[in-house]
């Protein structure tokens, strides 16, 4: 195959996953990831993965209503923060090689969504050549978590034929996670769902207040600002489903840093964000997120 898609040593060959600124933010949120579906981009997308959507909102006992679409794909969160001028750091990205320290079910699900959000992060800041290193990563995890579908070698192909076309690569992401979401409910597999849809918010927080540091005049800082306290509202989405298969310790544990992390939220005023509310979040997420990919137990 391409060397796009060349396993390295690193590599566990053995898994087979910012007035007009703040405006476009809000606009940004409002309509979700509706700019992922509508890019026009030089990409042949006859054989584009379908985006899945569900109108499904009955509960019943041990299901989970959710989907992609339910809350913001991580490229729309750091697709705004390139436009509020922050600037790329290879190191706030989880390294690819960490895959190799994820062998529990929870902490690749939960892990598939972290490294989403990072395959995100480099696409969104055109860090092409760092596409392929977290392609990899996604796709061990994908398969490894029982959904080979999501990155075939033909999905792979496509990236490296449109990789450096953004919209394009946004949209092949998009659709394989589209995969992902659709199969697991298919198999009704919801808290694997939940875990991948948690670590891409998880890994889109940590990433966004990591960012903050990066941005300098202040009218981006206050579009910044925006962009993370926008995030809470899908914390509480996250959460009403986290919550119904809190069972198991490791669902436990995250519920529990998300709870802290939404108490933080919600003592907070839209007019009332600063410095020390964002060192809260940093600080929390932080912690959360350095406890899942380090692997095992939460």
């Amino acid at each position: 195959m391409a060397d796009f898609f060349k396993f390295d040593k690193h590599i566990d060959t053995r898994m087979t996953t910012p007035k007009n600124i703040i405006l476009s933010i809000l606009v940004g949120f409002v309509t979700l990831i509706a700019g992922c579906n509508s890019a026009k981009t030089n990409d042949d997308t006859t054989n584009l993965p379908p985006v899945t959507t569900r109108n499904d909102t009955a509960l019943s006992t041990q299901k989970v209503s959710m989907v992609i679409s339910n809350i913001p794909f991580p490229t729309n969160i750091l697709d705004t923060f390139h436009y509020v001028h922050a600037t790329y750091q290879s190191n706030f990205a989880n390294p690819a090689n960490n895959v190799s320290l994820y062998s529990s079910g929870n902490a690749q699900a939960i892990n598939l969504g972290i490294y989403g959000a990072d395959l995100c992060y480099v696409i969104s800041f055109e860090q092409f050549q760092q596409v392929g290193v977290y392609m990899k990563a996604t796709k061990s995890l994908a398969d490894k978590t029982g959904v080979p579908m999501a990155f075939t070698e033909n999905i792979i192909e496509r990236c490296q034929k449109n990789s450096n076309n953004k919209d394009s690569l946004t949209r092949i992401v998009y659709g394989s996670y589209g995969i992902i979401d659709k199969s697991l409910r298919d198999d009704k597999r919801m808290a694997t769902e939940v875990l991948v849809l948690t670590g891409g918010w998880i890994e889109g927080l940590y990433l966004s207040t990591e960012s903050m540091q990066t941005l300098t005049s202040e009218i981006d800082r206050q579009g910044g600002y925006t962009i993370i306290m926008e995030q809470k509202k899908y914390l509480d989405i996250l959460l009403n489903q986290l919550d119904i298969i809190s069972d198991s310790p490791y669902c436990q544990s995250i519920s529990t840093s998300l709870h802290e992390i939404r108490a933080i939220f919600n003592n907070v005023k839209s007019s009332a964000i600063n410095e020390d509310v964002i060192k809260s979040l940093k600080e929390k997420i932080e912690s959360l997120r350095a406890s899942i990919t380090k692997g095992g137990n939460v």
